[in-house]
């Protein structure tokens, strides 16, 4: 493993591992010694990645208040606070969605289908505005205070540079600010099609968002709403599974998991 302050070959295995059971190093040029979660928001953190993971994925994945995730953590003999559960969410909340963004760029396809849902922040209500490609896959999600064009355009400008795609298609539902802000992003050539029942596909996709948020009381701020949307729907693309029985999701659960637990186990 190479030095992480200097960057050296030269390193040695150290006999003695860490409280946790992590390896050391040595490095035999600048002389300092460190781990293999040296580097990582992880280092200073009394517990093993795997539970910080675990504890993010029960929160992000599934229906659960942070009280839910102490519960379910505590039947594996691991006892937290739930402020813990929330300093660890909101900690590796925007690295790991920076992560699972990095992960799709490329790979969605040129026929969107875009519109914008409601959330509830601060006792008011903000757009929450998704697209999705035509195999239901996510291209990108954005979170405003106002439904006008330069929300919407804003929105496109984004989901073109997270993604890398410039769509030949997009479905919406004739919301007017639409019609501008696809022709000032992408031009007057691509093909916008807006019908509500064509738009039915991402309709019918907001039943995920909304399932999650309807256990919660709302956010507090439009930071924390911004974070816990953008994980919640990456999380939620990682670990779709399209086409596949529930013989086979089974047997993918665990190499899925494995790969999630990896995303931040390394050095920035």
């Amino acid at each position: 493993m190479n030095c992480f302050y200097c960057q050296s070959h030269n390193t040695r295995l150290c006999k003695a591992k860490t409280a946790l059971g992590y390896l050391q190093f040595r490095c035999r040029d600048c002389t300092k010694q460190f781990n293999e979660r040296t580097g990582t928001a992880f280092n200073y953190i009394q517990y093993p990645t795997e539970v910080v993971m675990l504890a993010v994925h029960y929160y992000y994945r599934f229906r659960n208040s942070l009280d839910d995730v102490v519960e379910l953590m505590a039947l594996r003999g691991l006892h937290l606070s739930h402020q813990t559960v929330h300093n660890w969410t909101q900690t590796f909340g925007v690295e790991l969605g920076l992560k699972l963004r990095e992960r799709r760029y490329g790979q969605v396809g040129k026929k969107w289908h875009a519109d914008a849902t409601y959330i509830q922040v601060e006792g008011r209500w903000c757009y929450f505005y998704r697209a999705i490609d035509k195999e239901g896959n996510l291209v990108d999600v954005y979170l405003s205070d106002v439904r006008d064009q330069a929300a919407a355009e804003a929105f496109f400008e984004q989901a073109q540079t997270t993604t890398g795609v410039i769509p030949t298609q997009i479905t919406t539902d004739k919301e007017a600010a639409l019609y501008p802000a696809i022709e000032n992003v992408f031009g007057a050539t691509i093909k916008h099609r807006d019908s509500k029942y064509m738009n039915n596909t991402i309709e019918q996709n907001h039943r995920s968002i909304k399932s999650r948020l309807r256990v919660m009381k709302g956010f507090k701020n439009i930071f924390c709403a911004l974070i816990f949307c953008t994980v919640f729907e990456e999380i939620c693309q990682f670990f779709r599974m399209k086409s596949t029985t529930r013989a086979e999701r089974r047997s993918l659960i665990a190499p899925k998991f494995q790969a999630f637990n990896d995303l931040l186990n390394c050095a920035a």
